[in-house]
C-alpha cells in the first residue's frame, strides 16, 4: 500500500504541470523546446486545410502574400499575448484573476473549457472519419467510423493527461514526420503536374480579396491567440516566448499552408487525405503521419480545456489535473462517438468570438493600466468581478457578432469584417473599452 502512494506520488510529481502556481524556474524551457510544441500546432493537419481554402478563392501570387501577411500578425498577436504568461509563468485563466476578478475569471475558464473541449470532440470525430475512410480505400474493408473516433478520442487524451512534457515529445516525433510527408508530396506533385501551371493557377473556387484571405488565417489561430499562455508560461525568457512562437505560427505555418494550396492548385482537390493517400499514392505513410499532425493539435484543446477548469474548480475542487484529463477526455470522445457535437458547431463558433476579446483585455491590464499588480502577491487580487473587464468583454464580443455572418453572429457588417479581421477589431475594441473603463473608475 505504501509503495503504491509513493508510485501515485511520483508520477503526479513528475507529470506535474504546475496548474495553480508559477511555474519554477528549473522547469522553465528554451526557445528550441517551445518551438516544437508550437510548431507541432501550427505545422499540421488544420494549416494544410487552411492552405486549401486559400487557394480555392486566391491566386497562388495572392496566396503567398495573404499567408506571409496573415501568419505575421498572427505571430505578433500570439507573441504579445504570451509575453503576460512567460511573466507571470502562470495558464491564461488564472491571469485573468488580474484584469477580471477571481469570480469572474472562472466565468472566463469555463469558457475557455467549453470551446476547447467541444473542439476537442469535433477533431475526434474528424479523427475517425479520416481513419475509416483511409482504411476503406487501402484495404477495401469498410469499418465504422465510430470505431476510430472512439479509439482516437481517448488516445489522443493521454497525451494531454501527461501534460507538457508528452505533447512536447508527440511534437518532437510527429513535426519532422510531417514535414518529410510534405517535402515528398511536393516533389510527387511536381512530377505529375508542371510547377509553371501551379504557380499560375488562379483561384479554383470563388474568388476573394487578400483581406477575406488575411482574416481566414488570423480566424484560424483566433482562440489559441488568447489562450497562448498555457503554454508560454514555462518559456525561461521573453526572447525564447517570441522565438518558440515564431517556429509556430510564422516560420512553421507558412510553409504548411502553402503546401496545401500547392495540392489544391494541383488536383483541384482541398481534401489533403485524399491526395495524400489516392493521388499521390502515399499510402500508410500518408495517412499515419497526417493523424499524427492532427493529434499534435487536438491535444492541445483538451490540454487547455482542463486548465481553463481547474481555475474554475479552485477552492471548490481539488481533484488532480490527470484524473480530470481523463474524465473530460472521455467525455468529449462520447459527444463525438454519439455525434452531439454537430448539433453545437455554431454554439463552438460562438464561444471562439467571445474568446478573442479577453486578450484584448489582457493585453491593456498587463501592458497599460496595472503592469505593477503583476509583479504582486496574488492575494492582492480582486476576489469578486471586475465590472470594467466584463463590461469591456461583453462590448467587443458583440461588435464581433455583428460582424459574423449568420447563424453564428448576427451578420450586420460583415464586408467590414472582411476588411478587417474581426478578431483584430475585438481585441482593439476590448482595449479601448477597458483603457475607458478603468479611467471611470479612477475618477469616481
Amino acid at each position: 500500500m505504501e509503495k503504491t502512494l509513493k508510485e501515485k506520488g511520483s508520477l503526479e510529481e513528475k507529470y506535474n504541470d504546475y496548474e495553480k502556481t508559477p511555474v519554477p524556474e528549473h522547469a522553465r524551457k528554451t526557445w528550441i523546446e517551445q518551438g516544437m510544441v508550437w510548431l507541432g500546432e501550427g505545422f499540421g493537419l488544420s494549416g494544410l486545410a487552411v492552405g486549401g481554402v486559400l487557394a480555392n478563392g486566391l491566386s497562388f501570387k495572392d496566396m503567398c502574400i495573404v499567408s506571409v501577411i496573415g501568419s505575421f500578425i498572427v505571430f505578433l498577436l500570439a507573441t504579445i499575448c504570451a509575453f503576460v504568461s512567460t511573466h507571470t509563468h502562470l495558464p491564461t485563466s488564472f491571469n485573468c484573476r488580474r484584469s477580471f476578478g477571481t469570480i469572474g475569471a472562472k466565468i472566463i475558464g469555463i469558457i475557455f473549457c467549453i470551446c476547447n473541449f467541444g473542439w476537442y470532440a469535433f477533431q475526434a470525430d474528424l479523427f475517425g472519419n479520416t481513419i475509416s475512410f483511409v482504411v476503406e480505400q487501402l484495404s477495401g474493408s469498410i469499418i465504422p467510423p465510430v470505431i476510430f473516433t472512439i479509439i482516437g478520442g481517448l488516445a489522443m487524451s493521454m497525451t494531454a493527461v501527461f501534460g507538457f512534457k508528452a505533447i512536447k515529445i508527440l511534437s518532437e516525433v510527429g513535426v519532422p514526420l510531417l514535414f518529410i510527408l510534405c517535402i515528398t508530396a511536393v516533389v510527387k506533385t511536381g512530377a505529375i503536374v508542371p510547377v509553371g501551371d501551379i504557380v499560375s493557377s488562379g483561384p479554383i473556387g470563388s474568388p476573394i480579396s487578400i483581406s477575406s484571405g488575411i482574416t481566414i488565417v488570423i480566424s484560424s489561430f483566433a482562440v489559441g491567440i488568447a489562450m497562448m499562455g498555457d503554454f508560454s508560461r514555462f518559456c525561461k525568457t521573453r526572447k525564447d516566448c517570441a522565438i518558440g512562437i515564431s517556429l509556430g505560427y510564422f516560420w512553421g505555418y507558412i510553409p504548411v499552408m502553402m503546401c496545401g494550396a500547392f495540392f489544391t492548385y494541383a488536383f483541384k482537390n482541398w481534401n489533403v487525405v485524399e491526395v495524400m493517400v489516392l493521388t499521390l499514392g502515399l499510402g500508410v505513410f500518408g495517412a499515419l503521419v497526417l493523424v499524427i499532425g492532427q493529434w499534435t493539435t487536438n491535444d492541445n484543446n483538451l490540454y487547455g480545456s482542463v486548465l481553463g477548469l481547474m481555475n474554475t474548480l479552485d477552492g471548490v475542487s481539488s481533484i488532480p489535473r490527470m484524473k480530470l484529463t481523463l474524465i473530460l477526455g472521455a467525455i468529449s470522445t462520447a459527444i463525438a462517438a454519439f455525434g452531439v457535437y454537430k448539433y453545437f458547431v455554431n454554439f463552438l463558433s460562438i464561444l471562439g468570438v467571445f474568446i478573442t476579446p479577453i486578450a484584448g483585455v489582457l493585453i491593456a491590464d498587463f501592458y497599460i493600466c496595472n503592469r505593477k499588480s503583476y509583479d504582486e502577491d496574488w492575494s492582492t487580487v480582486h476576489s469578486g468581478i471586475k465590472w470594467d473587464a466584463i463590461i469591456a468583454w461583453i462590448i467587443s464580443s458583440f461588435v464581433g457578432l455583428t460582424m459574423t455572418t449568420k447563424p453564428i453572429g448576427f451578420g450586420w457588417f460583415v464586408d467590414f469584417g472582411n476588411i478587417i479581421p474581426v478578431p483584430i477589431i475585438c481585441i482593439v475594441v476590448a482595449i479601448v473599452f477597458y483603457i475607458a473603463g478603468q479611467k471611470v473608475k479612477r475618477t469616481v
